[in-house]
Formats: C-alpha cells, sequence, structure tokens
C-alpha cells in the first residue's frame, strides 16, 4: 500500500487516473480506471473517480494494484535478420507485426518479442519489453535492433540517447513540396483527448522532435498530387514522421490516425494499401565490440513497391 500526498502541490488541477499514469509509468491509463473503479485507489480514504481533479492537501492511498504475473512464449516467426552478433541483432520488420506484447499481455505469441525471445539474456529491458530499445509501429515496416544483453542494451540506449544513430525512412505522402529539401524542428506530444494519437504543440510537456526530408519523386494517382519522400529523423518520437507529415499538410498515405480519409479510402480500393506507406528502410549504428560504424539498408517491401509501380511519375 502507498501514500502520495502532494504538499508542494505540483499535481493540483490534474485528473485523478492521468496524475497516477505519471507514477505508475508501465500501466496503461485503462488500467488505472478500472483499478479506481474497484476500489483499490482511496481519495481521503474513500472511494473516488477518474474523472476527480486534484486538490490542495488530497492524500492518495493506493493498494496492491500487481495483477497475475505475463509469461512470456515463444514463438517461431519467420524474420528476415540483416545483422547479428553476441550482443545484438537487427531484422527487417515486416508490416502487420507489433515489436512486443501489450500491457496485460495482450497479443502474446504474435510479437518481435516472442520471436527472438530464446536469443535474449534474462534481465535484458523490462519483463514485457525484453530487448527492446526502440519501436516501429505495428504497419510500418523496416529496420528494427533487439539487444540480446545487457551490454548490448546498454550501448544501444546510449547511441539512441546521443543521436548518434543514424535512421532513414521512405515515405509516399500527399501534395507537392513547394521546398524539395526542408527540416521539420516541431516539439510533440500525447494528445490530451485521445491517448494513441500524438501532436506538435510548443507548450509544456512536449520534446523536440526534428525531421529532415527530401523529396525523391513525385506522382500523380487520380486526381491527387503525390511525393515519395526520404526522411532523416534526428530524434525518435512516438509517430514522429507521420505527426510532422500532417503538421505540414502532407499526412503519409495509408495513415489511419492522421492521414487523408479520401486518399487513404482510394488506396484501399485501387491498390489495396491496407496500411501507412512508410518504412525504415537505412541505418548506421556501432556494434559494442566494433570500432567501425555498421550501414544496413533494405529496399522498399513488395506491397508498397507494387503500389509504386502503379502510380504516375511525374
Amino acid at each position: 500500500m502507498k501514500k502520495f500526498t502532494d504538499k508542494k502541490n505540483k499535481f493540483v488541477g490534474q485528473r485523478l487516473d492521468k496524475f497516477l499514469v505519471t507514477v505508475f509509468g508501465e500501466i496503461s491509463r485503462s488500467r488505472i480506471q478500472k483499478l479506481i473503479d474497484s476500489g483499490k485507489v482511496l481519495l481521503n480514504d474513500k472511494p473516488s473517480k477518474s474523472s476527480y481533479v486534484l486538490r490542495k492537501d488530497d492524500v492518495l492511498t493506493v493498494g496492491d494494484i500487481s495483477e497475475e504475473k505475463q509469461v512470456l512464449t515463444n514463438n517461431k516467426i519467420d524474420l528476415e535478420v540483416l545483422y547479428e552478433d553476441k550482443d545484438m541483432i537487427v531484422i527487417n520488420k515486416p508490416a502487420g507485426i507489433i515489436v512486443h506484447p501489450l500491457d496485460g499481455g495482450r497479443y502474446n505469441g504474435e510479437s518481435v518479442v516472442n520471436a527472438l525471445l530464446d536469443k535474449i539474456d534474462k534481465g535484458v529491458g523490462s519483463d514485457l519489453r525484453p530487448g527492446v530499445v526502440h519501436r516501429l509501429d505495428k504497419d510500418t515496416s523496416g529496420i528494427l535492433f533487439i539487444a540480446k544483453t545487457k551490454k548490448g542494451y546498454n550501448s544501444l540506449i546510449s547511441q539512441f540517447k546521443e543521436r548518434t544513430i543514424g535512421k532513414v525512412y521512405k515515405a509516399l505522402v500527399v501534395g507537392r513540396f513547394k521546398d524539395k529539401e526542408g527540416i521539420i524542428d516541431a516539439p510533440i506530444c500525447r494528445s490530451q483527448n485521445q491517448r494513441l494519437r500524438m501532436r506538435v504543440y510548443y507548450g509544456e510537456g512536449a520534446k523536440e522532435a526534428i525531421s529532415q526530408y527530401k523529396v525523391l519523386e513525385e506522382y500523380t494517382f487520380g486526381k491527387y498530387a503525390l511525393s515519395l519522400v526520404e526522411v532523416k529523423i534526428k530524434t525518435g518520437r512516438t509517430h514522429q514522421i507521420r505527426v510532422h507529415m500532417s503538421a505540414i499538410s502532407h499526412p503519409v498515405v495509408g495513415d489511419s490516425i492522421y492521414g487523408n480519409k479520401d486518399v487513404n479510402s482510394l488506396f484501399v480500393k485501387k491498390l489495396g494499401l491496407f496500411r501507412q506507406f512508410l518504412h525504415s528502410g537505412e541505418v548506421s549504428f556501432k556494434p559494442v565490440s566494433a570500432k567501425k560504424t555498421v550501414v544496413l539498408k533494405t529496399k522498399l517491401p513488395h506491397d508498397l513497391e507494387g503500389v509504386i509501380g502503379k502510380l504516375n511519375k511525374v
């Protein structure tokens, strides 16, 4: 049982459920709300509601929030290995597969982590995210790092933090660019109303996000102008490229959250594209035991290459 008092009034004005999400970072907001509804969270010794807005001198008592421990299962999924040594493995992740099981163990057995579980030492990363040092969205394909040892984990985390890992993506976006090269420097934070959605925001709590783009080719399809762009990300925020492209009115084709619904519908009906046109195609990094930088590149997967082949080049 834990008690929380806000003597310095740092959390006054926050919703109860949002405050607890910041305290217990590994627990989803939906689970926090269930704990509140079940009476495991008391406000001034009484049950409360998730929507309660915290006030000065409120005292929170949180009971046992542990749940039955999820045990990861090993599931053999064919994955293309681009690089492997004793400390790390780099794969070419296909679209449609998540990187690690979600909160509560959902999709256990259907993730990259499940497929590589027997390669990862115990204690590397968190229980449900062993070896995970970064992520790609379920419907984004391309190059993904997984650490196998603590040494590999610490090295990769350090390289990501110091921004020495190079990451280059390709995306098909709506519209034609006036400037064929540019930098999008716009901070990102989570949406206040939709937990799964991110947004560009210049206020408190937003994190620096920098994307550098270059137009590779221009196309048309139906009445729409399209651009194939290369995007180098200097930071690695959630949905960064998708949010940045949408913010400058060039949403990624097929993006169900930030995209153009009419364009997405056309590409589903005419070209059978059921996911965002976004691929992590190139990375550069330093292995733990090597002095030289390794550069890995992959081609666009067949589904995206097939789409390109049916567009009208300008």
